[in-house]
């Protein structure tokens, strides 16, 4: 019986480290680490973040569902926001990621923003980032201004989400810190290096 139950247990273990998941995270800046543009050349995090009064990082898994439905909301986000200054990247720390097939993906998503590889998952560790979808606000003096999920949806979209980035992202633009500035980010553990 004993036997069973530990059995059991594992096969949870491991349908939960690949299911869409809640991630709690605590950081304050980010860190001065190397991303690896599409075309091979590095960029320093702080540099990439300095570009731009907000820029919003998305953490990327090529396989995530919980991500690929939330597609259309990125993007309208980004439409919604761009021109008033937001800087986006989808920061993809996979194992198996590479800049070309991470080019190849922003551009078969419809990305007008890069998908830039975090090698050996330094920049999500730093952040806290352990799912796909985790999102999170940096000014350009590199502070955190909001970390967590895109919304309150998983994998199934509703009109009444709440909006915990698009939310942040309004809050941030005129000049008020965000209402919520950490929640909960729901998607597939990324298979960090």
């Amino acid at each position: 019986m004993e036997l069973k139950s530990l059995t059991l247990m594992a096969m949870l273990a491991l349908v939960v480290g690949t299911a869409c998941v809640h991630a709690p995270s605590e950081v304050s800046q980010v860190p001065s680490t190397p991303l690896i543009e599409p075309g091979g050349s590095s960029v320093d995090t702080r540099q990439l973040v300095a570009r731009a009064p907000l820029t919003v990082l998305v953490f990327f898994s090529r396989a995530c569902h919980c991500l690929s439905v939330h597609d259309a909301r990125i993007r309208a986000m980004y439409d919604a926001t761009h021109a008033r200054g937001v800087q986006w990247v989808m920061v993809d720390s996979e194992v198996r990621a590479s800049p070309e097939t991470d080019a190849a993906e922003a551009t078969r998503r419809g990305y007008a923003f890069p998908i830039l590889l975090d090698h050996g998952g330094q920049i999500a560790d730093a952040l806290g980032a352990q799912y796909a979808t985790y999102s999170v606000i940096v000014d350009a003096q590199g502070l955190v201004r909001y970390r967590g999920g895109i919304d309150s949806d998983n994998m199934h979209l509703r009109d009444d989400a709440t909006q915990y980035l698009g939310d942040a992202l309004q809050d941030l633009l005129a000049g008020r810190s965000p209402r919520v500035a950490s929640t909960k980010a729901m998607g597939c553990a990324l298979e960090k290096w």
